[in-house]
């Protein structure tokens, strides 16, 4: 069997106050089977309550909002009952080290490597918007990037390595095992790709990460350098 063609399952976290589950919240007002955490992504995820007493939260415009079923970012603040949760603990520590030590070496404003990474985000976002309705076009796709791309869940637990050597030149493609499947919906599929291209199409410099919205990239790669910032984009 050609393996490339088998795409590997999401991760689905249990969130709760029982020892067996894979994220345990150690309080009395927590269920013991409280939440579901789907890994969508290394920064988006689908935030699932399982019917519990007391709820489960996201923060919205300051606001407290109790949510059945929610696409999040990692940076999102929520709540297992009374319990403040940081989904960015699923993520590696190490990655935040990594991204440190790249920034000091890196020269200064040359961000040529990271912007040519961008034309691949950029056509990959209509083409799965297309494809996530269909699984076999989906399987077509995996059969070109499964070689050079792995699972989602590796990728989150990997930390650095996984985040930087294989999310930057994966373009969107590394989406294609959560878009096929059947944990999320058409919708929470279309919105999750709209997201992390908006994430992702922007000025590589993080100091700046203006939103290039949906403009060319050919146009872009003619500016050669960001009006904003000035970081190099082509040389």
């Amino acid at each position: 069997m050609d393996t490339k063609n088998i795409i590997p399952e999401i991760v689905a976290l249990s969130i709760g106050r029982d020892k067996g589950n894979d994220i345990v919240v150690d309080s009395p007002t927590v269920s013991r089977q409280h939440a579901h955490l789907t890994i969508c992504s290394p920064s988006s995820f689908i935030l699932e309550d399982c019917g519990s007493k007391r709820g489960t939260f996201v923060e919205n415009e300051g606001h407290r909002v109790r949510i059945t079923r929610k696409l999040i970012d990692i940076k999102d603040k929520i709540w297992i009952a009374d319990v403040e949760f940081d989904v960015a603990s699923v993520v590696s520590k190490e990655q935040k080290v990594a991204e440190k030590q790249i920034k000091s070496e890196k020269a200064l404003l040359d961000f040529t490597a990271e912007f040519a990474d961008l034309k691949k985000v950029y056509e990959d976002y209509p083409v799965l918007r297309k494809a996530c309705r269909e699984r076999d076009k989906l399987i077509r796709l995996w059969s070109v990037v499964g070689g050079s791309v792995i699972g989602i869940g590796s990728v989150v637990t990997a930390g650095a390595f996984g985040v930087l050597s294989v999310l930057s030149s994966a373009g969107l493609s590394i989406l294609v095992p959560t878009l096929a499947s059947h944990l999320l919906s058409t919708e929470e599929k279309l919105e999750l790709i709209d997201k992390e291209f908006r994430q992702r199409y922007r000025c590589p410099n993080p100091e700046c990460h203006d939103p290039f919205g949906n403009r060319e990239y050919t146009l872009l790669a003619k500016q050669k350098k960001c009006p904003k910032c000035k970081a190099v984009w082509v040389k």
